[in-house]
């Protein structure tokens, strides 16, 4: 089972980290804190978590600046996931499979062919939100669209993801 993650990337972050020599970042701790600043704002030291600091103070070059009383987040994501799409060759693997990415983006699964009992897997897909195509190669035929996902709020998981997605797609 194979999965690709269509995304939009920030090239002006990407460039911004390539200069700055800042690969992927891969602490959920950190990313955790910067999450809690603003990007490119200055915020008083004072009013940051001694712990949080000292995850900043650690921090690789590029991800923060630091002046006598204030820090500022330079870093943001370089990529941001729109769809995830999984290609299965069973439904229900498909499905399980689509479904691990709820919490990042909006998700399908493409499988070769439907099964017997349609109308119930496409209620269950639909009910769980995912988006399913059918066909081979690269222009499956759309049988449900996957939702948006409306209420979704980005966190420190997902963020990992994203550099994880970034990682992923310039490593090819």
């Amino acid at each position: 089972m194979t999965a690709m993650v269509e995304h939009r990337t920030d090239h002006r972050e990407r460039e911004r980290r390539r200069h700055a020599g800042l690969g992927h970042l891969d602490s959920l701790e950190l990313l955790d804190v910067l999450m809690g600043l603003p990007p490119q704002v200055a915020v008083p030291l004072a009013s940051i978590r001694r712990n949080d600091l000292n995850v900043l103070r650690r921090a690789p070059g590029g991800v923060v600046r630091f002046t006598g009383s204030s820090v500022t987040r330079l870093a943001v994501p370089v990529v941001t996931p729109v769809l995830a799409v999984v290609y299965a060759e069973q439904w229900r693997a498909g499905l399980e499979r689509a479904s691990e990415f709820a919490a990042y983006c909006p998700r399908m699964f493409v499988v070769r062919e439907l099964p017997a009992d349609t109308d119930g897997l496409l209620a269950e897909a639909s009910w769980y939100g995912v988006g399913v195509a059918v066909g081979h190669g690269d222009a499956p035929t759309m049988v449900l669209e996957p939702e948006p996902l409306d209420d979704w709020q980005p966190t420190p998981a997902w963020w990992l993801f994203c550099e994880r997605v970034h990682r992923h797609s310039s490593a090819g």
